[in-house]
């Protein structure tokens, strides 16, 4: 068969099999395997599977563009030589193109042209040693349109490192444009926005060495290849999964909804809020619905909603960030049985106090819907917003709720202050989610402590 039915039913990954790919990571391979053949289109698809599954080491090989800012003055071929010593890459400059752009068929004297200079790039890169190897580009290419050829034939780096001075805390200047640049002279502002998919930004120093300079290099290349899962979202660090799962458990007033709508922006996960799947599953027609409507919730029926929302093809290709679920201890235990449990549990400790100003300070749009301080134009208080509706909720959490969900996270929970501010708050989620797991918790025996335990 050399057509694909478009009538057949699509195929779905059968559940039983999820922590099986996930744990070895097959279900990545696989996406980059079809990725591989996309962009490559060989005559022999079969042969190129078999190729590239020969050549897949546990990961592929880096393919590095350094984008050094028009601010610095850095010796580039320390850095790069220090990077093959690292990894092995083989060196493509733009003198390097250019010595084999001239002695092409179709060069003209006096022009460059970007397809052109394009398939000379790509026709280097393609080359089994440096397929196998990797390789590290830089000074090439020089413009925003050089750049969108390479990428119309192909040619992608897997990690993109924007060497820059460290920001100011001051406000940038009025005038924004870039000086003028003379032929060999790259577009740092146009490319970091043509490679923003794979770009990892290092701020250097003006007090940094040579040594310190490429250590900042080398760490951003390791956590940038040990799996960048697309635009906006982040980087793992080593040892970090595959795919995040989050669950940010806490009160009323900690900020949970907040720091998940920022973690799903940054890392471009699913943002689920029990809330809203529970709205949506009591206006179902199925069993759920029915069932919700005439008895009301239990557990095992919230459980139901939660899993059938994360066997959906969104989390389980990008993982998810799920707010107000678990609410007690039966409720973990549910949800850490289901095929995609957590993989990250951080909780979210605010005191009473605060939690209950916070509360009692926000109010609803009536117009919008939307959150807003209690006070503002076309504000009303949630009817669930009042003080006594809070108190209960409260107390139900700090004397019930939390220490039962404690003892079933165990130790590889994360705990974070949420009384600081989002940015800092959300700063430590993040450090939290790209950590390495807790699997290597030890126990000192002579001291009588946790030696690799972890918290705020």
């Amino acid at each position: 068969m050399t057509e694909t039915d478009a009538a057949a039913p699509p195929v779905n990954i059968p559940v039983t099999f999820l922590p099986y790919l996930e744990k070895y990571r097959l279900y990545k391979l696989f996406k980059d395997m079809m990725q591989d053949l996309i962009v490559n289109l060989p005559r022999d698809p079969l042969k190129h599977m078999k190729n590239f599954l020969h050549n897949h080491r546990g990961s592929d090989p880096i393919k590095l563009m350094l984008l050094i800012s028009p601010e610095l003055q850095l010796d580039v071929d320390t850095i790069v030589k220090g990077m093959i010593r690292d990894f092995g890459f083989f060196v493509i400059t733009r003198r390097t193109v250019l010595d084999h752009y001239e002695k092409h068929d179709d060069f003209k004297p006096g022009c460059v042209d970007p397809a052109l200079m394009s398939e000379v790039t790509k026709a280097l890169t393609i080359k089994d040693e440096v397929i196998q190897n990797g390789w590290v580009m830089y000074d090439h290419p020089c413009t925003l349109r050089e750049a969108r050829c390479m990428q119309q034939d192909g040619v992608m780096p897997t990690v993109t490192l924007a060497i820059m001075p460290t920001p100011p805390v001051a406000p940038p200047a009025d005038n924004n444009r870039t000086k003028q640049r003379h032929f060999f002279q790259q577009d740092f502002e146009g490319l970091q926005y043509a490679y923003k998919v794979s770009l990892k930004e290092v701020h250097i120093d003006p007090t940094d060495s040579e040594d310190a300079i490429s250590s900042k290099c080398f760490n951003a290349i390791r956590a940038c290849s040990a799996g960048a899962q697309g635009p906006k979202q982040g980087f793992h660090a080593v040892g970090a999964p595959g795919v995040y799962r989050v669950a940010l458990i806490g009160p009323r007033g900690a900020g949970r909804k907040t720091q998940a709508v920022l973690l799903a922006k940054h890392f471009g996960l699913v943002c689920l809020n029990f809330e809203k799947l529970y709205a949506e599953a009591m206006c179902r027609d199925d069993d759920i619905g029915k069932w919700l409507r005439q008895h009301g919730p239990s557990v095992e029926m919230k459980a139901q909603i939660v899993h059938r929302r994360l066997l959906e093809k969104d989390c389980i290709e990008y993982g998810y960030v799920i707010t107000g679920f678990p609410n007690s201890g039966a409720e973990f235990e549910l949800f850490e049985h289901m095929e995609t449990p957590p993989n990250r549990i951080i909780f979210m400790n605010g005191d009473m106090d605060t939690c209950m100003n916070r509360i009692l300070a926000r109010s609803m749009d009536w117009c919008t819907g939307k959150v807003t301080t209690r006070g503002a134009p076309r504000s009303l208080p949630h009817p669930r917003d009042t003080k006594e509706v809070a108190e209960a909720q409260l107390d139900a959490y700090f004397s019930e709720g939390i220490a039962e969900m404690r003892a079933a996270a165990g130790l590889t929970a994360w705990e974070i202050d949420s009384n600081q501010s989002i940015d800092h708050v959300q700063t430590k989620i993040q450090a939290a989610i790209m950590a390495a797991l807790s699997s290597d918790i030890k126990f000192n025996q002579s001291g009588g402590g946790l030696e690799t335990a972890r918290v705020d």
